[in-house]
C-alpha cells in the first residue's frame, strides 16, 4: 500500500465498497453511486487502479472480479493525519491546530488514548 491519498471519484468509489457487507462487483459498485454516478467502465478503471495502489484486494470468482477492501476507514483517516504531519514544517503548530479544532468530547477521548498510550510505554516488557 502507498501512502498516497484519494482523488474525489476515488474516494466516492472507496465509500462505495466500506458501506458493502462483503466483496462488491464492479457492476455493483456502478449501481451503488447512482443513476448519475460514473460508467460502468470508469468504475472498473478505477477499481483497477485503486487495487494497483493497494487500497482493494480482489479476487477472481466464476468470470467477474470481486473487491473488498484492503484498508478501513479509520486507517485511511490515520494516514491521511500521517501525510498531513509530514507535510507540514511545522509539525507542532499543525498538532495545535487540529486539536483546537476538535469537539471537548474528542479532545478528552484523545487525552485518554495519549495517557493510555503513555502507560504502556513505561511498562515492562514480560
Amino acid at each position: 500500500m502507498n501512502g498516497k491519498g484519494l482523488g474525489p471519484l476515488e474516494s466516492a468509489v472507496m465509500d462505495a465498497v466500506w458501506d458493502s457487507d462483503g466483496p462488491v462487483t464492479v457492476r455493483a459498485v456502478t449501481r451503488l453511486l447512482g443513476e448519475d454516478g460514473p460508467a460502468y467502465t470508469t468504475v472498473a478503471t478505477v477499481l483497477g487502479n485503486l487495487h494497483t495502489k493497494g487500497w482493494v484486494e480482489r479476487e477472481w470468482q466464476g468470470q467477474v472480479w470481486f473487491y473488498r477492501p484492503a484498508r478501513d476507514r479509520s486507517e485511511h483517516a490515520a494516514r491521511a493525519m500521517e501525510d498531513a504531519l509530514a507535510l507540514s514544517d511545522l509539525p507542532q503548530a499543525t498538532l495545535l491546530r487540529f486539536v483546537d479544532t476538535m469537539s471537548p468530547r474528542d479532545a478528552h477521548t484523545l487525552r485518554r488514548l495519549l495517557d493510555e498510550a503513555g502507560e504502556r510505554a513505561t511498562e515492562p516488557e514480560v
